[in-house]
């Protein structure tokens, strides 16, 4: 038989490491792009054989197999080619915290042609019809690090 001191659960200490690391990281190919995000552009990279805008960009399209070297921006605005909502907690990123959003998932095929992912602004989907003109909404200059999400949202674009 066993006594209650025997059952009790193992004790753990945690230890925080006190310092922070550091690092740089070569982007090679994604330096533009980054670098355009952090202007308040989307950057992509365009086949010289069958015109295809890549986002992220590609050093080779997986179209065609061939060496791409053109850049094109790609505008602000694009057109609404699906959107869904998210119904379980997802990690963020830039908190490191679990949350559930309130904003829905649009895919968004950009003047330039390339297509892009984000969270729109407009929380009705029946509202959220494809073609629907969507405008990117940009983190504060400041604010900006050259990623994806230095696009905010995407704002349907009143007529």
């Amino acid at each position: 038989m066993t006594t209650a001191e025997q059952k009790q659960e193992p004790e753990f200490i945690q230890y925080k490491y006190p310092r922070t690391q550091h690092y740089w990281h070569a982007l090679g190919y994604q330096t533009r792009a980054v670098e355009g995000f952090k202007q308040g552009k989307i950057m992509a990279t365009k086949c010289s054989k069958c015109g295809r805008a890549m986002v992220p960009p590609r050093i080779v399209c997986p179209e065609c197999y061939v060496e791409v070297t053109e850049w094109v921006d790609q505008g602000q605005r694009g057109k609404l080619v699906a959107a869904f909502k998210i119904g379980y907690p997802m990690y963020d990123r830039r908190t490191g915290e679990s949350q559930v959003w309130d904003k829905p998932v649009v895919a968004v095929q950009m003047e330039g042609g390339a297509l892009l992912d984000g969270w729109c602004s407009e929380t009705d989907l029946d509202k959220l019809k494809p073609g629907l003109l969507l405008e990117a909404v940009w983190r504060p200059e400041e604010e900006r690090i050259g990623a994806y999400d230095d696009v905010l949202h995407w704002k349907p674009v009143e007529k």
